[in-house]
């Protein structure tokens, strides 16, 4: 495989193509924001802040005012002092200074009416705004469905209120996701690019939400549960049907992308945030620090990876091409989908990445062997486990506080097993997503945008980037740099070795120890037996 440093100058020198494309002044894309003043919900989020940079990197944009909520007491500007400090923008800090003096927080919550801005800033936003990005969702899959409800549906109504209110609207973006509607009914189906039947009208779940207790809502809710996978999905799906209704009228579309892992080439290579953790790269974490050791997944499964910068390009483009479409007459709203169909990448191929990726990159930090067992079985998943995970940390907590150390391992591995329960149900089963508007959108970008603005999945080598994916999450997440890469190297192949001898020595005396109780047990309830028979 190629080395990570090899793979930074190919990304450094297509980054130099992209940036002299930019000053060419060639691209229609970049006409499209000139003097814009854009309104960004979810601008503190993983794609929120991706597509931000990229907006002030490549155009000449007036001002982008950012909805941002109070936060464990931190003021609004606090916040976006946090969101700007980011290292995805540490490229622009270069080439662009003041570039902060083109952003404004508005302070603001999707959970609340007119999204929680006052009436002055609503005017102003009235007045001002050209351009939408509605990115502001709850991605907690476990989410109670009263708070997934008010984010993710009543927000997107008030996103649409404002919108119809703006004087001097040219587009609005809505992100929903490629899994909306992919329901179990429509496992190893197709899931196209338009607008389903919503599971129920969002007036009515933003009612329900209002007036049922959380208990009520969330058992009303549950035969929904048993077609969408979580409250995400479902108050997602029933998202976009506000977006066809009240978005009739407007220069409006959807882009629904698949899982985002980490920036393929912009700014910087497998740029993560700290979010991420919480995410399908908190399982790649477990695995590179050799916390993990099986996975409930299916080898054979096509995961729907794409790289946050192909998302961000997409969201940025089709923006510029719903005003073109409004402008024709062409009313109908445009989905575009986000998907690696084209060049779609398999779990048993991540885990032959991550196999390659610990005889090049691998953490210092790492507290054993990496590998894992993949299984689809339940049984087999929890029994190894119960081996690999909950016993393993049972013995180490027992030793830590014989120690007089804090004893935490059963607690991580029980987050471990929650993460990877919450994804079960993306781990085990695929969809067909069509994504034919995209395709189209990527064909019709000028020579120029389509280097400045690379919309086309096909372009992505998946294997690569699940190698980049894995490198972000150790330089990011893990935040090790790789200046003590040669340390890691002999690290990894000493816990290897240590792996293979403690291993059958472990499964052997659980095996003695198993067996012994076992005969203990038959021992005991024999002799109560031998003893009742002879009593009565």
């Amino acid at each position: 495989m190629t080395t990570i440093e090899e793979i930074e100058e190919k990304a450094q020198r297509e980054n130099d193509e992209i940036k002299k494309e930019i000053l060419s002044g060639h691209s229609l894309v970049q006409k499209f924001y000139d003097n814009a003043v854009i309104f960004v919900t979810g601008g503190s989020g993983f794609v929120g802040k991706h597509m931000i940079e990229k907006i002030l990197r490549s155009s000449n944009i007036k001002k982008i005012y950012i909805l941002l909520r109070v936060k464990k007491g931190r003021s609004v500007q606090d916040r976006l002092k946090i969101v700007l400090g980011d290292l995805v923008f540490e490229e622009l800090l270069k080439e662009q200074p003041n570039f902060g003096d083109k952003l404004q927080a508005i302070e603001g919550d999707c959970y609340e009416d007119n999204l929680g801005i006052d009436e002055n800033n609503w005017a102003k936003l009235s007045d001002e705004v050209n351009v939408i990005f509605h990115s502001a969702a709850t991605t907690n899959f476990r989410e109670n469905m009263k708070s997934a409800t008010f984010i993710n549906i009543k927000g997107t109504r008030e996103i649409l209120r404002l919108a119809q209110a703006c004087k001097h609207l040219k587009s609005i973006v809505h992100i929903s996701t490629a899994y909306s509607h992919a329901t179990r009914s429509r496992i190893k189906g197709d899931v196209r690019e338009y607008f389903y039947k919503s599971p129920i009208p969002p007036a009515t779940m933003i009612e329900l939400a209002n007036n049922l207790d959380e208990e009520k809502l969330n058992a009303m809710m549950k035969p929904f549960l048993d077609e969408w996978p979580n409250s995400y999905t479902f108050t997602k799906a029933i998202g976009e049907e506000l977006v066809r209704v009240m978005g009739e009228d407007l220069p409006i579309c959807i882009v629904r992308p698949g899982i985002v892992i980490s920036a393929y080439r912009e700014p910087i290579l497998g740029w993560l945030d700290d979010k991420n953790v919480y995410g399908p790269s908190g399982i790649i974490l477990g695995l590179s620090l050799g916390v993990m050791h099986t996975i409930f997944a299916d080898d054979n499964i096509k995961i729907d990876f794409v790289p946050v910068d192909i998302v961000s390009n997409i969201i940025i483009t089709a923006a510029a091409e719903t005003q073109d479409r409004h402008i024709k007459g062409e009313r109908e709203s445009i989905i575009y989908t986000v998907s690696g169909i084209r060049n779609p990448m398999t779990w048993k191929e991540i885990g032959d990445v991550l196999r390659i990726k610990t005889r090049t990159i691998v953490p210092s930090k790492t507290i054993w062997y990496c590998n894992a067992i993949v299984t689809p079985h339940k049984l087999l998943y929890l029994i190894l486990t119960v081996l690999f995970h909950y016993i393993p940390a049972i013995i180490i907590d027992g030793c830590c506080m014989l120690v007089g150390k804090k004893a935490r391992f059963l607690t991580l591995y029980r987050s471990v097993h929650k993460l990877s329960s919450i994804f079960s149900y993306f781990t085990k089963n695929e969809w067909k997503f069509e994504d034919a508007n995209t395709l189209r959108l990527h064909k019709g970008l000028s020579k120029t945008d389509k280097i400045i603005y690379n919309c086309d999945m096909s372009s992505v080598d998946m294997i690569e980037a699940g190698f980049i994916w894995s490198y972000g999450i150790i330089k990011y997440l893990i935040k090790d740099d790789g200046k003590n890469r040669e340390y890691a190297l002999k690290k990894q192949k000493i816990l290897k070795i240590l792996h293979y001898i403690i291993l059958p020595l472990y499964l052997y005396a659980l095996y003695k120890l198993t067996s012994g109780l076992i005969l203990y047990i038959y021992f005991a309830i024999g002799m109560i037996c031998k003893y009742l028979y002879s009593y009565f």
